[in-house]
């Protein structure tokens, strides 16, 4: 009997170890799927920054990598990735984040781990020809093997778009009238809105309910950064938007 229950723990904790313990999402709480392709039209940091938080879903704290694991129109020269403590100027393929002699990202039970941020600057080698960078956010073991399974999105910079994908705008509800700002945010109100701003980590800075019209808010507070908000209209529709403080 004891060499049977021990067998189906054994198998109960392979199983569990097979399966994904964390989620990954924007910023601005936004669900990324996995397999998702991202898309952006510009190569201007405020359009084209992505954020990402990974949340860990799991009993127990996990510890987490991430690897590119291809690109395409591009030699990845001028894709600046941060993950965990440190920031990469270049991406190349196989490169791992954190590097290979810096501990993994740890993740407690029920944290979140927000380090994740991505920058294309690169227009392609081809303009007729997306720019894609492949990305592998995978779990780890105490002896550093890949375990469960891993989380892959793709970063894409496709010029072609008239819109930009990740955080497009609803106009119905809030417009920016500068994505960069001093001092005040300007904007432009189309329906009553309860607007929400947050800084890369997913502390919430600044909360704030807005009137049809033109509205300003005071951001002298804040410090120079990219910042989002999240816009929830009347009617219950939300609109995403960036702005960087100087």
């Amino acid at each position: 009997m004891k060499k049977i229950l021990l067998s189906a723990i054994v198998v109960l904790s392979f199983s569990i170890s097979a399966i994904a313990q964390f989620t990954v999402s924007r910023t601005d709480g936004t669900p990324v799927a996995n397999g998702e392709t991202l898309t952006f039209n510009s190569i201007v940091y405020a359009q084209s920054s992505l954020a990402l938080k990974i949340n860990n879903t799991s009993l127990g704290a996990i510890n987490v990598r991430m690897m590119c694991q291809s690109l395409t129109n591009t030699d990845g020269q001028l894709m600046e990735v941060c993950f965990g403590p440190d920031c990469y100027a270049t991406t190349s393929v196989n490169q791992v984040f954190p590097a290979i002699n810096v501990s993994p990202v740890n993740i407690p039970v029920g944290g979140i781990d927000a380090s994740s941020h991505f920058f294309n600057n690169d227009l392609g080698i081809s303009t007729s020809v997306p720019v894609d960078y492949v990305f592998k956010i995978y779990q780890v073991n105490t002896f550093g093997t890949q375990i469960g399974t891993p989380f892959i999105f793709t970063y894409r910079y496709d010029a072609t778009l008239s819109n930009n994908i990740v955080g497009q705008l609803n106009t119905k509800s809030v417009t920016l009238k500068s994505t960069t700002v001093n001092n005040y945010l300007d904007l432009e109100v189309n329906s009553k809105s309860n607007i929400s701003i947050y800084d890369l980590n997913g502390r919430l800075v600044l909360a704030n309910n807005l009137d049809y019209g033109t509205q300003t808010l005071d951001v002298s507070n804040l410090t120079s950064g990219l910042y989002l908000i999240n816009a929830v209209d009347e009617k219950g529709d939300t609109s995403t938007l960036k702005f960087i403080k100087k």
